[in-house]
């Protein structure tokens, strides 16, 4: 989270907007938001339907809820998907500020 909220600015000069998907409560979820100071949108999924949609997964073997990055473009449309194993597995940020620059090229 650290990093996403470090390279905000980058995204958003790709005119790109980050969101986090908190999977907890809404009381839990403020907190951490709060406590974290993102400058970014934190949303609350407490019944997992967004995490269901785009098949993000806890499980045993990675110790919690694995960790998963889309790139959705305003119609809508997933352009870039990575779907972690292991709940420290996030993709770079570079990568992923590389994506969306493809996609303007487009």
């Amino acid at each position: 989270m650290a990093q996403l909220r470090q390279d905000y600015n980058l995204f958003t000069k790709l005119d790109a907007e980050v969101v986090v998907i908190a999977p907890d409560t809404m009381a839990n979820a403020q907190s951490f938001f709060q406590h974290n100071q993102l400058p970014f949108p934190g949303l609350v999924d407490d019944e997992l339907a967004v995490y269901e949609q785009f098949d993000v997964q806890s499980k045993l073997s990675s110790l919690g809820q694995r960790p998963g990055l889309f790139i959705i473009d305003k119609q809508g449309v997933t352009r870039f998907a990575f779907l972690g194993t292991q709940m420290w597995e996030i993709p770079p940020n570079q990568l992923v500020l590389d994506q969306l620059s493809l996609l303007q090229q487009d």
